[in-house]
């Protein structure tokens, strides 16, 4: 990490990044005192840019690789902060790509995740009219363009191609003859969209996959000069997104196609032959009522291969085999180990040919879900077997219409109880493999998005020691949005990214200490094709895009005390239950390390809760926390509004708040739009409103512990310095972010 260098005259400064909302929350109109939020320049450095962060170009100093359970780069330890673009925005026009490079590096971003670039026709990604392997020119120079200048600026690359298997087109008939069982084309230039399962039992559909990344790592990028296998700045490659063979759609793609149902049909009965030899024996094995159980198999004969793998996570689950499904409960196990046979054998074909490359960076396997219990884990397996980890999960609420009217499905918050929401995704944290969630955000309209960041920020890549972040987003226009709602994931809203100069130093510079303490899931994957392997009970609640997991052992909760983890086992073993007692007083519940501490909501109250965070390098309050302070032995923070996000943080790169100079205040809370409204619960948007967009007010109480004399003064919203300042009464200053309409203050040493 190099060390951070301000463009301006002045000493060496130290940061304090603050944000806090007003005494009492404000109701469905009562926006009457909050301040516009106004950003012009976001390229140049002010106080806060950190560009000087970003090791530029990325991949100078060789490869990020993986070691054992951590990414490594030139040797140290790297955390990876990151944002994504998708489909057409992977190749913006090179004004843009420019300004967003800037941008991103301004606000502590090293890395972007390019996300179904290679999606759709030329339209919505850079490919071709005529084949899933083909790219259009002028949009794969853009994209060049893009990545040649995100790798000037120290960010990273992970390529994600598409949405999921190959949305294929009329040349792609040569690969796949078959491709119009599953749809038709239109006037020659049209495409099909196979279902999203049918990859795992397709050789064919997988070679067209394959070929585009094969086709894309041989490519030179002519700004750099680099073909893509050899360029250390692509730290990833994302085998397929969000899919599994083992979701609840692994059928569907059998349902649709005749060739590959036989295909399919074919290959299981030969596994089932080497297992049980003859029918007789499969009858003895699954029962003769097993066979030709489910309508889409007909009368099912093992001789003439029609013996289908029809399944999906319920009946993979350990109640529903020892209950409703008990009669067939071999069959199902026996399909529940073929299809994860089928999904491990497609990830190491795609490894091969990208490995034949040349390319030796880092690969991930899909960052879906197979439900709960055997299916869950067996999924989880096969992604272990590639390398790291990576998933995705959401909080908030899609917003939906009923009878007109915007209803948000959950404006709650995520603070109210520990674990839960996108943080009990580090339940499938995996021991010896580095972890990922390269999709989150608070949904809009969820108004507490700035709460994400805090959370993820700390617990995640802190506590946690997770490894890589990638905010979802689809594009941005190389500044803050200019309104909110205008798409439902948005990160660069000022309630969202306007706290990134001090979550990003946090989790770049390692403040929150990685917990030495293990909370251990033991799961021996061999065994869960025979009805058992591990000695819990699991759950995973899945919603659309979110989902809740837990076990009875080790429950969400111990994500804020400890490192949470599942271990494949060699031989089964016993998981140790994690016991939540004496972690905590007053109800708090508190970090092994003892830096962190989470209060939960009370009984009922969704909109409640907070955290601190208290490090050498960072302090900070978090939520619905007024009255609330935290400390250390340089400085005391108080927060006197209703809900905030309040963080002093050190400057520099190798610095602390006792060495600093300088200190930077961030005030942020909740932004709304001009006009925009809730009902009385909080619950039902009335209205969305329109720009500018508002912020809410955040007052605070400052002490410095560490003696000397300082100035407090408020800085724009792009960090650039104002001339007048905020008054102190000895070592303490009240800042109140409505009187000075900025949510950002320079504490200056002398």
């Amino acid at each position: 990490m190099t060390s951070c260098n301000l463009h301006r005259a002045t000493p060496t400064l130290l940061m304090i990044a603050l944000v806090i909302t007003s005494q009492a929350l404000a109701g469905p109109g009562d926006t009457d005192d909050w301040y516009v939020f106004s950003s012009t320049d976001t390229t140049s450095p002010g106080v806060f840019g950190m560009q000087d962060w970003l090791d530029a170009p990325a991949g100078n100093r060789g490869r990020i690789i993986r070691r054992g359970g951590d990414l490594m780069y030139a040797g140290e330890p790297i955390r990876i902060w990151g944002i994504n673009n998708t489909f057409a925005d992977c190749a913006p026009d090179k004004a843009l790509a420019e300004k967003r490079a800037a941008f991103y590096a301004k606000y502590g971003i090293n890395s972007v995740r390019l996300h179904k670039y290679g999606e759709g026709s030329n339209w919505r990604g850079i490919l071709s009219n005529s084949s899933f392997t083909e790219f259009e020119p002028e949009s794969l120079d853009r994209m060049d363009y893009f990545i040649a200048q995100l790798k000037e600026r120290g960010i990273f690359v992970k390529l994600s191609q598409s949405f999921g298997p190959p949305r294929l087109m009329p040349e792609d008939r040569n690969s796949v003859p078959y491709v119009e069982e599953f749809g038709t084309f239109e006037k020659g230039n049209g495409s099909i969209q196979v279902p999203h399962s049918s990859i795992f039992y397709s050789p064919e559909i997988q070679s067209v996959h394959i070929r585009q990344m094969v086709h894309l790592l041989d490519h030179r990028n002519p700004y750099t000069g680099i073909r893509y296998a050899d360029d250390p700045a692509i730290w990833d490659i994302e085998i397929i997104n969000e899919q599994s063979i083992l979701f609840y759609t692994s059928a569907n793609g059998l349902k649709e196609s005749p060739t590959l149902r036989r295909i399919a049909g074919m290959r299981f009965s030969a596994w089932l032959v080497g297992k049980y030899g003859d029918e007789d024996g499969l009858v003895s094995a699954w029962g003769r009522k097993a066979l030709g159980s489910f309508d889409l198999a007909g009368d099912e004969i093992l001789d003439e291969k029609t013996v289908l793998p029809i399944g999906n996570p319920y009946y993979w689950n350990r109640q529903t085999l020892a209950g409703p499904e008990n009669w067939r409960k071999q069959r199902h196990l026996d399909t529940l180990e073929f299809l994860t046979m089928l999904q491990k054998e497609f990830y190491e074909s795609f490894i091969e040919a990208v490995r034949e490359t040349g390319y030796d960076g880092e690969i991930s396997g899909s960052n879906w879900q197979a439900g709960s219990s055997f299916s869950h884990f067996a999924n989880l397996w096969t992604d272990a077997t590639v390398g790291t980890i990576d998933r995705h999960n959401y909080f908030g609420g899609m917003t939906r219409k009923r009878q007109g009217v915007e209803q948000a499905v959950n404006n709650n918050s995520m603070l109210a109880k520990a674990g839960t929401g996108m943080l009990s995704t580090g339940m499938q944290q995996v021991a010896a493999r580095p972890f990922m969630l390269s999709e989150w955000i608070h949904v809009w309209p969820n108004e507490w998005g700035v709460e994400g960041p805090a959370i993820i920020g700390a617990y995640g890549l802190g506590l946690q020691g997770w490894d890589a972040s990638y905010m979802f987003q689809n594009k941005d226009n190389g500044g803050f949005s200019e309104v909110l709602g205008s798409h439902n994931w948005d990160v660069t809203t000022p309630q969202v990214m306007g706290i990134f100069p001090a979550v990003a130093r946090q989790v770049l510079r390692g403040d929150v200490r990685q917990s030495t303490e293990r909370a251990t899931l033991k799961v021996h994957a061999s065994s869960l094709f025979l009805g058992a392997g591990y000695d819990f009970i699991d759950q995973v609640d899945q919603g659309y895009d979110d989902k809740v997991l837990q076990s009875d052992k080790v429950g969400p909760a111990a994500l804020a005390v400890v490192k949470v983890e599942t271990e494949f086992t060699t031989d089964p073993a016993p998981t140790i239950p994690f016991s939540m007692d004496a972690r905590g007083r007053d109800g708090s519940i508190r970090s092994s390390t003892g830096q962190l501490t989470w209060v939960e909501a009370s009984p009922g109250n969704q909109q409640d809760g907070h955290i601190t965070i208290k490090t050498d390098g960072t302090l900070a309050i978090v939520g619905f926390a007024a009255g609330e302070s935290v400390a250390n032995d340089a400085a005391k923070l108080k927060l006197e509004s209703g809900y905030a996000a309040v963080y002093l943080t050190a400057l520099g790169a190798n610095q602390t708040l006792a060495t600093d100079h300088n200190l930077l205040l961030t005030a942020i809370a909740r932004a709304r739009n001009t006009g925009q409204a809730f009902d009385e619960t909080g619950q039902q948007l009335l209205s969305s409103g329109s720009d500018p967009v508002l912020m809410e007010p955040v007052r605070l109480r400052l002490t410095m512990l560490r003696g000397g004399k300082f100035t407090v003064t408020p800085l724009d919203h792009d960090g650039m310095v104002r001339k007048e300042a905020v008054p102190a009464t000895g070592q303490t200053v009240v800042v109140d972010t409505v009187k000075w309409k900025t949510p950002y203050f320079l504490v200056a040493f002398e």
